[in-house]
């Protein structure tokens, strides 16, 4: 394993490509993103010190379904995805540590895609703002508009309003694209129930 920096947007796998290497976030973020022929992209899942990029692909040893970005600068450390598949199929317990993660961000996609359905702006924003916090080893986030309007599939416009209104109720501080939450209580209370479904999952994982 090598250790690099990354900065926002560095693109680490494109839709439809091998997957090559795998990168284990330290302090960086990466997102899962579905592009269309007109270039819009859509994000389905943030990947952050948990776990690893890919992975689902690197597995079963096929071409990635998504783009893979990273959305948050910072360090990571990168292996061979080859390397990888041959360490899970000689240590069950690497494997079964895989396969959880597997189960973690099909349940964050599946959830994603439900949650954007169901439930208002404003709650959805909570919910990302809370689960890239537990994602992540920082006391803050950086959230740029425009992509907290492919998370949620919403115009900028709309993004922006609605992170005002938990600015106002001082439930985060939001400047520039930094994010600090102020009142995690409140800030959990104040997004949807797909955040308190999905958390249990990372305890998990965690513990």
């Amino acid at each position: 394993m090598r250790r690099v920096s990354l900065t926002v947007d560095q693109i680490v796998v494109d839709q439809g490509a091998a997957v090559e290497q795998v990168h284990f976030p330290i302090d960086a973020q990466f997102a899962n993103l579905i592009r269309f022929a007109d270039g819009t992209a859509i994000e389905t899942a943030v990947i952050g010190n948990e776990g690893l990029t890919g992975l689902a692909p690197v597995m079963a040893n096929l071409h990635c379904g998504w783009e893979i970005v990273c959305r948050a600068s910072g360090e990571a450390y990168v292996a061979s995805a080859q390397a990888l598949r041959a360490l899970a199929a000689e240590r069950p317990t690497v494997m079964a540590r895989l396969l959880a993660l597997t189960d973690l961000y099909q349940a964050q996609a599946a959830q994603a895609a439900a949650c954007n359905a169901a439930h208002p702006v404003p709650d959805r924003i909570a919910r990302w703002f809370l689960t890239a916090d537990d994602l992540s080893p920082r006391d803050m986030m950086t959230f740029r508009q425009e992509e907290l309007a492919r998370l949620i599939g919403a115009r900028r416009s709309t993004v922006s309003e609605a992170a005002s209104q938990l600015k106002r109720r001082k439930l985060i501080a939001y400047n520039r694209g930094i994010i600090r939450i102020l009142d995690r209580p409140a800030l959990e209370a104040a997004a949807c129930d797909c955040y308190r479904m999905l958390k249990p999952r990372l305890d998990g994982l965690y513990a």
